[in-house]
């Protein structure tokens, strides 16, 4: 059974209609909370002017999220149980 997200409005009934628009804004405001969330979604990191040497290549000033790229890998520094690391992932043509 698919569930409409708004109500059924009785036009007979004044309180239908406000119900109905208490629904509608808290709907409208968790589409906007979904929307600002996007950053922490998606890749949400810089790119950085350093080629990491090694996995353990990271500097105080490296932060998750943070990558690079060369003609041969994308570099990227995630969070391995609570300590940032540096990643790569070969790159190849297609």
């Amino acid at each position: 059974m698919v569930t409409e997200p708004y109500r059924y409005i009785d036009t007979d009934t004044n309180n239908e209609l406000g119900d109905f628009a208490r629904d509608v804004a808290r709907i409208r405001e968790r589409d906007v909370d979904n929307f600002n969330n996007l950053t922490n979604t998606f890749m949400r990191g810089r790119k950085v002017g350093k080629i990491p040497t090694g996995s353990s290549d990271v500097a105080t000033t490296d932060r998750v999220g943070d990558f690079n790229y060369d003609a041969s890998y994308l570099y990227i520094c995630v969070d391995s149980g609570g300590s940032a690391v540096w990643r790569r992932a070969t790159l190849g043509s297609w």
